[in-house]
């Protein structure tokens, strides 16, 4: 393994860790006109990027392994473990990525991950991934593609398990290419329930002719993770997003999320919640552009927060930018802590104030929860949320 500070490196010292041709030439000139992320990068304002990349680390590089069948996807630190049978799964060395992403860690992702794990879904299907990482104090980068064809329906559920490994710093992402007609969605669940590793994953999706992309996220307990995510919709593509957001002690989580509308008559549907404790910091930055050739969207997008206390801290950016006339659109956001008359009114009927709390909050995240058509996953997800909270009256 290769000592890495990044933080120390310029454009060309970086580049020199690809061995890939085509994805060093698109890198190179992506990464010329945004510059290295740095305190003063826009969407990292509330992020200290700086001090993860600060970190002095050994670069870990996947190495491909023979791996088993399963019902699962599995990838142990970035290579594949198992996969089930029907799936169309392949090592890439190099793959076409965006050329306008907004991200830097996007392309210093993909410059330093040796290979891309790809797959192809030609046919309806739910599939399970799961990330777990073991290695401490490295940097481990790797990056997965999935194409869905024509008219496929496609589910992913997403999971991440550590060793409570200590130091690392995780850069990964998924590359997603929805074709016509087809439908995607990608339920993400990621509990750190103590300070373990750190992750910095940006995300592509390009939602073609009448497809739909779905995420539902749901990010809870501790740690520093950011989710970078874009994504292109063209011509009648929708997006749906929901997010939902727990977190305590010093954790920090940050969604940021880029939804260009490029052709006509695309609609997107955006929500978030986030419950915020201790001294725990959350950012919601959200843009919905419509371009020029976006006549006909319909765009929409809201967050409400709660603060659980006075020293949580909740940045919430809703925005739109929009350079036509005919659309439809909105955008909110409101933070504030319980509505005591809400707890006063339980109150009444005999309910402890503690148990109060926990219903108004319960009842506050449920309404994303609820989004989850699998009712086995649906109660999983709702005991972690469960579980985390009642944590905090245990302390």
């Amino acid at each position: 393994m290769r000592e890495l500070v990044l933080s120390k490196m310029d454009l060309n010292s970086i580049l020199s860790l690809s061995t890939k041709d085509k994805t060093k030439a698109t890198a190179a000139v992506a990464l010329s006109h945004l510059g290295l992320p740095s305190k003063k990068t826009e969407h990292y304002r509330y992020f200290d990027i700086t001090q993860l990349l600060s970190k002095n680390l050994n670069l870990y590089q996947p190495v491909a392994q023979k791996a088993a069948q399963d019902e699962k996807l599995i990838i142990e630190d970035g290579a594949i473990a198992s996969f089930p049978l029907d799936l169309k799964i392949d090592i890439k060395d190099e793959i076409d990525v965006d050329k306008e992403h907004f991200d830097q860690i996007y392309y210093i992702n993909h410059i330093i991950t040796p290979n891309v794990i790809t797959i192809e879904i030609d046919k309806d299907m739910e599939l399970e991934v799961v990330h777990k990482f073991s290695k401490d104090s490295v940097i481990l980068p790797y990056r997965l593609e999935i194409i869905v064809r024509n008219g496929a329906k496609v589910t992913l559920y997403e999971d991440f398990e550590d060793e409570n490994i200590k130091e690392s710093l995780i850069f990964y992402g998924w590359d997603i290419s929805l074709e016509k007609d087809s439908y995607f969605e990608l339920v993400r669940v990621q509990d750190e329930l103590e300070k373990s590793y750190s992750m910095v994953a940006s995300h592509f999706v390009k939602a073609d002719e009448s497809s739909e992309f779905s995420i539902k996220s749901f990010d809870i307990g501790e740690g520093k993770i950011c989710h970078n995510l874009k994504v292109d919709l063209l011509k009648d593509a929708k997006c749906n997003a929901k997010h939902l957001v727990y977190t305590d002690k010093e954790a920090v989580r940050a969604n940021v999320i880029k939804i260009n509308h490029k052709g006509k008559n695309a609609k997107t549907q955006q929500n978030a919640r986030h419950v915020l404790k201790d001294k725990s910091r959350a950012i919601f930055d959200a843009l919905i552009k419509v371009e020029h050739s976006g006549i006909g969207a319909s765009a929409h997008q809201n967050n409400k927060s709660i603060l659980l206390n006075d020293k949580a801290y909740m940045i919430s950016k809703p925005q739109l930018e929009i350079y036509i006339d005919e659309l439809e659109a909105s955008h909110g956001s409101t933070t504030g802590q319980i509505d005591p008359e809400e707890i006063f009114y339980l109150r009444t009927r005999g309910i402890s104030e503690e148990d109060a709390k926990k219903m108004i909050v319960l009842g506050f995240m449920r309404e994303i929860i609820e989004e989850v058509k699998d009712e086995e996953k649906k109660d999983d997800i709702m005991k972690r949320f469960e579980e985390i909270y009642n944590r905090d009256f245990i302390e």
